[in-house]
């Protein structure tokens, strides 16, 4: 269960049938999930790529013959469970924006 699960369907709730019809605002709203500056400025340009890996897990639903619950299999619900910090830290540094030289500086060779 993640903050942002308002609800089912049978609680007639709004909440929940607008981040579900705003997939932007529900992937937004985990903005304070996102961890560092840098991490926060990577995941902003990131929602298509995260809405298609949760595209992707409901047709994996589907070609295994799982019909995917429509209160449980929601794109709030897969952000809840979406652990930010493991993905980004899981990729390679030049992926994520660090290079060696951030944390080395440069020394000038000086010829005499």
């Amino acid at each position: 269960m993640n903050q942002y699960n308002f609800g089912t369907e049978d609680d007639n709730n709004p909440f929940s049938d607008f981040l579900e019809a705003s997939p932007q605002a529900a992937y937004y709203s985990y903005s304070g999930d996102w961890g560092s500056p840098r991490q926060s400025q990577y995941y902003q340009n990131q929602f298509s790529n995260i809405y298609n890996q949760y595209l992707g897990s409901l047709g994996g639903m589907l070609r295994q013959g799982i019909m995917p619950n429509s209160t449980e299999n929601t794109f709030a619900n897969f952000l809840g469970d979406y652990d930010f910090d493991r993905s980004y830290n899981e990729m390679p540094p030049s992926m994520r924006g660090d290079f060696t030289s951030m944390f080395n500086p440069r020394t000038r060779q000086i010829y005499f």
